[in-house]
């Protein structure tokens, strides 16, 4: 199994499949809409696997069947794989397997699987889990529907919670806190009074400032976003950085791990309009 996947399929009904089938392997193959960005796999009526295309642009592809990274081989595999040098499975045992005509098979599974290629999957294989998309187990206690808290949390008053929401060990959410689902927060977090997050992941440790704003971002691990500071969509701050007061990050960009994204220009006054000026990226 490839380690970047998130899947909960059936492993016993996948080996069944397999010896049922008497093939030196199977390969579990999931249905996928973009097709431009997988490997694609071509089967008979008797599930065979006869043939391949790598990443078919619409309207060139003869299957809409992904390769899932997930395989089950017998033993006489080793056979065919060469000691001493690189040898892949996608681009040299399946070709030489089907070259040799050694029978192997497609197993299409109708479970979850995200491949977590981007971070755009890795989000929403987050949030997915919290929806219970994928059968995963949640972290921490399950107060209400769809909200877990870890061990030692402070919640304070007029705190907003609107599920699905996932809060690590040892947190502090201050008063007034907005925090609207799909939320995961890491252990030892503090989110500041009035601050708000939708739809976002924060790994552990850091800060979250007074009436900051994360809208849909993915934050680093001991990071922090100070005051007023906005994160907006798709922006991903590494670890360790600081965001100052004030300071917008804009949608899509990134911060590498480290940084510190000052704000010199803060309540100064624009010469021109005499207006009150925010640092943004």
């Amino acid at each position: 199994m490839s380690g970047d996947a998130l899947t909960d399929i059936d492993l016993e009904e996948l080996i069944t499949f397999h010896k049922k089938k008497g093939g030196i392997c199977t390969v579990v193959l999931t249905m996928v809409k973009d097709t431009s960005q997988y490997g694609v796999v071509m089967l008979d009526e008797n599930k065979k696997i006869y043939g391949f295309q790598e990443k078919p642009l619409s309207g060139e592809t003869k299957s809409n069947l992904a390769n899932s990274g997930i395989y089950v081989f017998e033993p006489e595999i080793f056979k065919y794989i060469p000691e001493g040098k690189f040898y892949d499975f996608g681009k040299n045992l399946f070709p030489d397997l089907l070259k040799k005509e050694i029978s192997y098979y497609g197993y299409v599974h109708n479970k979850y699987w995200n491949d977590v290629g981007s971070l755009y999957e890795y989000q929403q294989g987050n949030f997915d889990a919290l929806e219970g998309k994928v059968e995963i187990k949640i972290p921490g206690k399950k107060i209400k529907e769809g909200v877990w808290i870890g061990k030692n949390c402070k919640i304070q008053e007029d705190v907003i919670i609107i599920p699905p929401v996932c809060i690590g060990n040892n947190c502090t959410i201050k008063k007034g806190a907005k925090l609207f689902g799909p939320i995961i927060l890491g252990d030892n977090t503090t989110v500041d009074e009035r601050a708000v997050m939708y739809r976002g992941i924060k790994w552990g440790s850091g800060y979250i400032g007074k009436d900051a704003s994360l809208i849909g971002a993915i934050i680093g691990y001991d990071t922090r976003i100070k005051s007023k500071a906005s994160i907006l969509e798709k922006a991903v701050i590494g670890s360790k950085s600081v965001i100052e007061n004030g300071i917008v990050i804009h949608p899509s960009v990134k911060i590498m791990s480290g940084e510190t994204v000052e704000n010199d220009k803060l309540n100064t006054k624009d010469n021109d309009t005499g207006e009150d000026k925010k640092e943004k990226v």
